[in-house]
């Protein structure tokens, strides 16, 4: 007799705004995956490859945003994105990670 009871607006107001940071969750996941594919630099129009980044990096004993920056020509914040993004991909790790500097290696 009576049945579920209903939600309230406020609860309604909730569940829409849960799955609308969902989907904007799943678009930035899209984007990340797009952007791992090139990277695009933020001076100009050149374009790097993380085949480029990895080939610069295995020959280097160790690699800091500060020296992907000054090798590549782009802006810090992009290199740390790059490094970022290839340690999440298990191409690098991390040796040393501090506030304000982090020292990549080439995982073997």
């Amino acid at each position: 007799m009576g049945g579920r009871k209903r939600p309230t607006i406020s609860q309604l107001e909730k569940r829409a705004r849960k799955t609308e940071r969902a989907a904007l969750r799943e678009k930035a996941k899209e984007k990340k995956v797009k952007q791992m594919a090139k990277f695009s630099s933020a001076l100009g129009p050149v374009e790097l490859t993380p085949e480029q980044v990895l080939k610069e990096i295995r020959n280097m004993p160790c690699v800091t945003p500060y020296m992907l920056a000054s090798k590549f020509d782009i802006k810090i914040s992009k290199a740390k994105a790059i490094l970022r993004e290839l340690e999440a991909h298990g191409l690098i790790k991390a040796i040393d990670k501090s506030r304000r500097v982090s020292i990549y290696v080439v995982a073997s």
